[in-house]
């Protein structure tokens, strides 16, 4: 063949090799493999700003976990924080400040029951958890300090958290702050007892929380201005999780019967009604009530239900060893006006020697084996809204009760079965 025929045909067959190659490349790479199938991002703890178009979540991709956040109108994910190894550190409790601005979070593993935090990497300093907190325009991360459970404030300025049995507050800015409070070296709120479940008024302005008094709890509202704690409609009785209304004049809560009198000489400590210390740490109460004697603990923290030792004969023996509420019930569904709880003199007016004026929206019946215990509120349109596990149910449900209808009964919201996740207040909708 001539040489001028033989040149074209051979780049003819170049061209058509490599075409070949490239094409067999291409089909490669876009076969599914299998690392892809064993990693995909998994989106945990979705949580959205009360009033701004932007929500938040922890990712969960590769054995890294790593912060998100998304906002109106394109809703692009922007990553937040740059833990970019497998490390094994775990992430939660992720929240935004009502403008959006800000997002908070716990990096750290919970602790063991004998206290101890995982430190996967061997990290000589020990395991840290620690809250943190993040620009949600993803250009800085800071550690705020140690501590769990984060209650961000409406402004995004600073948190609580419960430590030792009682309220601490740390400034969220990233500058090192020279107060021994902000440093959490002191308690913010020190009360007696055991504080837990303290939640910012929507103007944030007061903070309720819980205080755990042994055969007892009360409601407490810390005003930020004049720094004065008073206590709601006190009594002998368990009350807890202490949930807003929107405009914060109203504060729902639980209230179950107090430890009964020949079980409060099983308590320990300090003898009837008193704690063994001026500031005794006994563990999360959040309120909640978890039926039987000790009438309710857990919602706040992995206290649990403690071992009944009272003799079986006498478990069912009424005043004694057993307490309810006249009329038998266990569970009750409060509701007070605390609007007056900033005023001197309805302070001191006050029979109790609190402040507010309660009245009972729903409360359980006799010998009920569904409605004994509830772990969250939100609060909705005039209405309150909780989960519950009901007996014999492999799945969460939603109830609802009615703030204004009379004798209202809870109404089961989530009557399909599935999983639910990440409802909280901030994911309601804005009316």
């Amino acid at each position: 063949m001539p040489r001028s025929q033989t040149l074209p045909l051979l780049r003819a067959l170049s061209a058509m090799v490599l075409t070949l190659v490239a094409t067999t490349s291409l089909a490669g790479q876009a076969k599914p493999t299998i690392a892809q199938f064993l990693s995909p991002a998994s989106p945990l703890q979705l949580t959205a700003a009360s009033k701004a178009d932007r929500v938040a979540w922890i990712s969960y991709e590769r054995g890294m976990r790593n912060v998100y956040a998304a906002g109106a109108p394109s809703f692009k994910p922007v990553r937040l924080t740059r833990f970019l190894s497998d490390d094994g550190i775990d992430v939660s409790d992720v929240s935004l400040s009502a403008d959006g601005s800000l997002a908070v979070f716990v990096r750290g593993s919970a602790p063991n029951r004998v206290g101890w935090i995982a430190n996967p990497s061997h990290d000589p300093g020990g395991g840290d958890r620690a809250i943190w907190a993040a620009k949600t325009d993803g250009s800085v991360a800071w550690r705020i300090v140690a501590g769990a459970d984060p209650e961000l404030s409406p402004d995004g300025r600073s948190v609580l958290y419960v430590k030792d049995g009682q309220l601490y507050r740390a400034r969220t800015t990233p500058v090192p702050q020279p107060d021994s409070m902000d440093r959490g070296l002191k308690p913010f709120i020190k009360e007696w007892g055991t504080q837990s479940n303290p939640r910012w008024s929507p103007d944030g302005s007061r903070i309720a929380f819980v205080s755990y008094r042994t055969d007892h709890s009360f409601i407490g509202i810390y005003d930020t201005r004049t720094r004065r704690v008073d206590f709601v409609v006190p009594s002998v009785d368990f009350d807890g999780l202490p949930t807003w209304s929107p405009d914060g004049k109203r504060l729902a809560f639980t209230r179950c019967p107090g430890t009964p009198f020949g079980q409060q000489t099983q308590q320990g400590g300090g003898g009837i009604g008193n704690p063994p210390g001026a500031a005794a740490a006994r563990g999360g109460f959040g309120g909640g009530c978890a039926g039987g004697r000790f009438g309710g603990f857990g919602g706040g923290g992995g206290r649990g239900e403690q071992q009944d030792t009272t003799p079986r004969g006498l478990r069912q023996s009424p005043g004694l060893f057993r307490s309810t509420f006249q009329g038998g019930y266990t569970l009750s569904l409060m509701v007070a006006d605390v609007s007056n709880c900033t005023s001197t003199r309805a302070r001191e007016q006050h029979a109790s020697g609190g402040c507010g004026e309660a009245r009972e929206i729903w409360h359980n019946q006799p010998n009920d084996r569904v409605f004994t215990a509830i772990t969250r509120m939100l609060w909705g349109d005039n209405h309150i809204l909780f989960p519950l596990s009901p007996a014999n149910d492999e799945y969460d449900r939603y109830y609802s009760i009615s703030l204004t209808e009379p004798n209202p009964k809870p109404v089961m919201l989530t009557t399909t079965n599935g999983l639910i996740e990440d409802a909280s207040s901030a994911t309601l909708s804005a009316d």
